[in-house]
């Protein structure tokens, strides 16, 4: 009975890890275009600038050969505005920003929280790399504990989420390919353990 027991929860440990990779993976599917220029049409371009209170910037060419702005902000609004305008615009929010909103080039408090974010996810991918050296020195030999695979992961997700925010394409690659990695580590981890645990559970018996 213990076997079996212990067979059946290696048996869904599987099935949430595999699960977890399924959900990962539409993460990343969703976010490609998200990151990319998908929307980029033939009159126009989108900026990629941090504008306060401004989701999106649109450069076009108007019918009179001008160059001009379109502004959605986040209450849905929509502002044109000409070349000299847009300027005068990005200069005085630039400005007004706080020494920490010029740091981290956020233009919002919660803009913290998504810096915070991606920090943590650092901190967990630096976390990783000390225990496994602080494991592999206890057992004088190169070892990659369990719970490295798991911090890679979290920290993974964590990264993969903040580029996503950052709309950076190269982190969005980096880390969704990274990602997959470690979950396809930990589903080959568990599936070692199935096979190892029934026998260890049927020797005791």
């Amino acid at each position: 009975m213990d076997a079996q027991k212990t067979v059946r929860t290696a048996a869904r440990r599987d099935r949430s890890v595999k699960r977890a990779g399924c959900f990962i993976a539409l993460i990343c599917l969703l976010a490609l275009p998200a990151a990319s220029g998908a929307d980029d049409g033939p009159q126009g371009v989108i900026i990629k600038l941090k504008v306060k209170d401004v989701t999106r910037i649109h450069l076009f060419v108007d019918d009179a050969g001008a160059h001009r702005y379109r502004l959605t902000m986040r209450d849905g609004r929509v502002e044109e505005l000409s070349s000299e305008e847009f300027s005068r615009r990005l200069y005085r929010d630039y400005t007004s920003r706080s020494a920490i909103e010029r740091l981290f080039n956020i233009t919002s408090p919660i803009g913290i929280a998504w810096v915070v974010l991606g920090f943590l996810g650092q901190i967990c991918f630096t976390g990783r790399m000390l225990i496994q050296w602080m494991v592999s020195e206890k057992e004088k030999r190169s070892t990659v504990p369990v719970v490295f695979w798991w911090l890679s992961l979290l920290g993974g997700l964590m990264l993969l989420i903040y580029f996503i925010w950052r709309k950076d394409i190269v982190g969005i690659v980096g880390q969704s390919t990274g990602v997959f990695i470690y979950t396809r580590n930990l589903v080959l981890i568990s599936r070692h353990r199935q096979p190892t645990e029934g026998s260890a559970s049927g020797d005791t018996a």
